[in-house]
């Protein structure tokens, strides 16, 4: 039968890690026959060549690599130019999944056969598989007290020169009760998860590539990820964002799929990287709220705030009562976008609005007190 899923894990130097995302597709419930994994190398050092190559895989495995680093976007489009399956999945190498992972999805995919399938926000926990010892002290001090609660904590942690594997892949292959004792409680709040998973504004933010399904179809109408992304931060929003633009619908699994293996979180890069943000205006333009409002609330710091400042955007717009209000909120986040992008003209940014405040005064809506906080934002930018 036919590869039904294609899962396309981009790695760099995470060699150890991806040996236990491995093992962990070893452990699937699903036929084996009916997916491959392809390892995306973006020309790592750590010998994840060497490691991939000789892991005895029951399942289809596939190295691709770039001879130097090229970045997120440009490795992951090398792995889905080599996919078969009608379905892509999108998995980082620092995702340990569980064994009903491909089966779940594959359930959701039969009920929403064209929709985007999100591990998000479910699967967002986290485990020790590795010590660090270039976690920073905050880090190195929540290792310790997540350890010590197990009894797995040794002062050899402190002492330590060299990365050390707390999970092992025969733990992964016969599923052991080790992982559990390193989990780590989930440091999300409710709230964002309850965000996250709702689809009423902005969908696209569910596709985080952590864990997340694809029609092969879709991915090659709009062309993969675009490769002007090369540092960590927005290359899957940017993804979702066109696949959203197609109409095509957004579902998060509610089931736990997997877990993130633990690391330093220098390794991750920089969330909140407005080069890209900056790309992605030079892209799309000003035309849309939902992308003008990066500009003043970033969903990565404050995913509530921005999800229901368009909320009360589009609830404002379609009132005859505060129509002029949200017209007036669209308008000071075009011009914060704007300004953001190309700091120019700042005269005249800040007379447009001190005359949107103005026209905002007395104003009791809901829409014009969400305005006069954005032109608080607005003014920032300039200060």
């Amino acid at each position: 039968m036919a590869i039904r899923y294609s899962v396309v894990i981009p790695t760099y130097n995470r060699a150890q890690q991806l040996l236990l995302t491995l093992a962990s597709f070893e452990t699937q419930t699903y036929s084996k026959h009916l997916f491959e994994v392809i390892v995306a190398d973006d020309g790592s050092t750590d010998g994840t060549k060497e490691m991939v190559e000789g892991f005895k895989a029951s399942y289809p495995l596939i190295y691709v690599s770039h001879p130097e680093q090229r970045g997120r976007s440009a490795v992951r489009n090398l792995g889905l130019r080599r996919a078969k399956g009608l379905y892509i999945i999108f998995c980082d190498a620092d995702f340990l999944v569980l064994p009903d992972f491909i089966r779940i999805v594959s359930r959701y995919h039969r009920k929403y056969p064209k929709a985007v399938l999100s591990g998000f926000p479910h699967s967002w926990d986290d485990a020790y598989t590795h010590y660090y010892p270039d976690f920073s002290p905050a880090e190195k001090e929540h290792f310790r007290n997540t350890l010590t609660q197990s009894n797995l904590w040794s002062a050899d942690f402190e002492a330590a020169n060299e990365i050390i594997p707390l999970i092992t892949p025969e733990d992964i292959l016969h599923q052991t009760d080790a992982l559990s004792k390193v989990m780590i409680p989930s440091r999300v709040p409710p709230n964002v998860k309850k965000q996250f998973a709702k689809t009423d504004v902005a969908p696209w933010t569910l596709l985080v590539t952590r864990c997340v399904s694809i029609r092969r179809s879709h991915l090659a109408r709009i062309g993969g990820f675009n490769e002007r992304f090369v540092l960590y931060g927005l290359e899957d929003w940017d993804l979702g964002y066109r696949l959203h633009r197609l109409k095509i619908p957004f579902y998060c699994i509610k089931e736990v799929v997997g877990y993130h293996q633990e690391h330093p979180t220098h390794l991750r890069g920089n969330v909140l990287n407005m080069e890209n943000l900056k790309i992605m205006f030079e892209t799309y333009g000003f035309n849309d709220s939902s992308l003008n409002l990066f500009a003043l609330v970033h969903p990565s710091l404050d995913l509530e705030t921005y999800k229901n400042t368009l909320r009360v955007l589009r609830r404002g717009s379609r009132s005859k009562q505060t129509r002029s209000s949200a017209l007036l909120l669209r308008r000071t986040l075009r011009m914060a976008a704007k300004q953001f992008v190309q700091p120019n003209h700042t005269h005249a940014y800040k007379k447009s609005l001190r005359w949107i405040k103005k026209n905002a005064e007395g104003r009791k809506s809901r829409v014009a007190h969400v305005l006069r906080d954005m032109v608080l934002k607005s003014e920032k930018l300039v200060e």
